[in-house]
């Protein structure tokens, strides 16, 4: 992701890059969506120069270039694409009177303000780029309204068992351990010192005994909640199936690794409860649910490119540069496309 303020993070996650339309002095399109969809050659432009602010903004750079392609024709591809996006999310958004609260606009253009180091910082970096207040909260509008239907599909697709298997495939991520252990060189210590020790000893028997040299003088102790995924990587794998074994509390009988004789105490186990983390799992698995509705809308809609920008590939939504037939990338989005490439200008 980009690191800009708050509000251009949204667009970097959503892939949304949106703005108002502009006269239509051109009466001609660069792409029509459905029946009543068409985003103007006007708006295109309008939109390759507000994203040529924001990539400014972040010091990133609008699409990427395939071949001789100029980088005013990749942004274009881009834009493109993301209009079109938002033409379907207007749909939806037309059927199912989801809105955006004006409020929402003006609390995001202060997010923007103060990312940039207050409104005089915003006006000058505007006037820089030929691009005015209006427009940018235009765009704000746009954007969230795109935000307020992925929430709507999202909240009308995600199910409860969605959430329960997202649950269940993570539970490494949501799991924490404290461990602490005795290291010896030899079986007969290890063997000795797991019949005796007790979790009231365990902590100076580590620090008489354990040739750790890293946690004997910590009590033996690997250090604070550790996530069970973090931990998995860290130690032998033989090491962490002992520890998952025991109950928190409880002391293992010696275990063998690379390193020398084992013995483990598992100081505590947690495990986040679903209603604690069901925000969190909805925020990880939303893009996705949106992404599958949005291809979704893509098998029953009708979209047709200006040959002069691009073409339109149903099965990824991007806009792809018409002459290469490789996998290309499409803008910079990070996903690929099966054909494409255009060495003409957007402007062109």
């Amino acid at each position: 992701m980009i690191p800009v303020p708050r509000l251009l993070r949204v667009l970097a996650t959503l892939c949304v890059v949106v703005l108002f339309a502009a006269c239509s002095n051109d009466p001609s399109s660069a792409a029509t969506v459905g029946e009543t969809g068409e985003i103007s050659i006007d708006q295109l432009h309008a939109d390759v120069a507000l994203f040529g602010f924001l990539t400014a903004l972040s010091g990133g750079t609008c699409g990427t270039p395939v071949g001789n392609e100029t980088q005013e024709s990749a942004c274009a591809r881009f834009a493109l694409a993301n209009d079109i996006r938002e033409e379907l999310a207007k749909s939806y958004a037309s059927e199912n009177d989801v809105k955006v609260d004006p409020a929402d606009v003006t609390d995001a253009i202060t997010q923007l303000e103060d990312g940039l180091g207050g409104a005089d910082a915003l006006k000058a970096q505007l006037s820089d780029a030929g691009v005015t207040r209006a427009q940018v909260e235009a765009f704000a509008g746009r954007l969230l309204l795109v935000n307020e239907v992925q929430k709507a599909v999202v909240k009308d697709r995600l199910d409860e068992a969605a959430l329960r298997d997202a649950y269940q495939a993570n539970l490494a991520q949501l799991t924490t351990l404290e461990v602490e252990h005795i290291l010896v060189a030899d079986k007969a210590d290890a063997e000795r010192i797991a019949a005796e020790v007790t979790p009231a000893t365990f902590a100076e028997t580590a620090k008489k005994e354990s040739i750790d040299p890293g946690s004997a003088k910590q009590g033996g102790s690997l250090g604070g909640p550790t996530s069970l995924a973090e931990f998995q990587t860290q130690f032998d794998p033989d090491f962490v199936a002992a520890t998952m074994a025991l109950q928190p509390g409880e002391i293992s009988g010696p275990v063998k690794t690379q390193a020398g004789w084992h013995v483990i105490r598992l100081v505590r186990r947690d495990v986040a409860p679903f209603e604690d983390v069901r925000p969190q799992l909805e925020a990880n698995q939303a893009p996705a649910v949106f992404d599958d509705w949005f291809t979704e809308q893509l098998g029953t809609t009708s979209v047709d490119v200006n040959p002069r920008f691009g073409r339109f590939d149903h099965d990824t939504g991007l806009v792809l540069p018409i002459r290469s037939t490789a996998q290309e990338p499409a803008g910079g989005s990070g996903s690929t496309g099966a054909t494409g490439a255009t060495g003409s200008n957007a402007g062109s």
